[in-house]
């Protein structure tokens, strides 16, 4: 089994003080995208990432500090070194994935500078299964409040879906994760009637989204559990919106139909602390 776990970490560093590694070990990741890391290239190759356990490959925004950012982390080995770095006894990462390659952005400078995808493919080792491979877009969308963007925002989301689409055509088996900023549907917010003309819940930005739901990528949580209501993934701060679980459900895994069969679980870590927004991710029997 392989869990996948995506999750908004509001500034990488900040995280890790207060205590991403032990979280993220105390979920049982194995495989980890991370959105908003905020934090540029020589940061990111800092050092401030090590870990015996995990390797990464990262996207930074190269136009301004301290902004946007994403990462996506997996098994160094298929041994995992039990340096106290963690607070319980780590959990056994799967021997059978390995990266095979990866690429940053959708190919297009206006949205790349931002720093907002990292595509990854993993190859499964297991003759038990017929799934060899599988690509993870990894990705942190764009808000669409702040100066007029939501014509950017929509774009992305249509880059990213020529980007899932093309990959599928060559035969990939295609994994979306990440904070997408915008809610599905009604149910994955606490205030929909409040929030009809907030962005995240745009008729257009919904369309937006929806075209990897018309196009067979399917809402894992969903899936699993359609009806269940105050399952979010994300609460304003300020407002101390978490204690009251006034939320919304804007960060998802997104998998093709295909590989739904091997999807045993969804979840949302929503104890997690640590960020503004708390880890999702799924199960995969590979």
């Amino acid at each position: 089994m392989v869990r996948l776990i995506s999750w908004n970490v509001n500034g990488i560093r900040a995280n890790i003080k207060k205590g991403f590694w032990a979280n993220i070990n105390a979920i049982h990741a194995d495989i980890i995208g991370v959105q908003e890391t905020k934090s540029d290239q020589e940061i990111m190759q800092s050092g401030i990432l090590e870990n015996p356990n995990f390797d990464f490959k990262f996207h930074s925004c190269s136009m301004k500090k301290g902004y946007s950012g994403v990462a996506t982390f997996y098994p160094k080995t298929s041994t995992r070194d039990t340096s106290d770095i963690f607070e319980t006894s780590p959990s056994s990462l799967s021997p059978k994935i390995s990266i095979v390659e990866s690429t940053v952005g959708v190919g297009d400078g206006k949205f790349d500078v931002e720093g907002r995808i990292v595509t990854t493919k993993f190859t499964v080792i297991n003759p038990k299964t017929d799934i060899k491979d599988f690509v993870l877009i990894n990705g942190y969308y764009p808000q669409g409040g702040r100066d007029g963007r939501i014509p950017y925002k929509i774009e992305f989301y249509h880059r990213v879906h020529q980007l899932a689409c093309k990959l599928r055509q060559n035969g990939e088996n295609v994994i979306l994760c990440g904070d997408l900023n915008t809610t599905i549907g009604d149910i994955d917010l606490a205030r929909p009637k409040e929030n009809k003309k907030t962005t995240g819940c745009l008729p257009e930005e919904r369309e937006a989204l929806d075209l990897f739901l018309k196009d067979g990528f399917i809402d894992s949580f969903r899936h699993f559990y359609p009806e269940k209501e105050g399952a979010y993934s994300y609460w304003d701060q300020i407002s101390r919106a978490r204690d009251r679980n006034v939320g919304w459900r804007i960060d998802y895994v997104l998998v093709d139909q295909k590989l739904l069969p091997y999807v045993k679980d969804a979840f949302i870590f929503s104890e997690t602390l640590g960020s503004d927004h708390c880890p999702v991710g799924i199960d995969l029997d590979l």
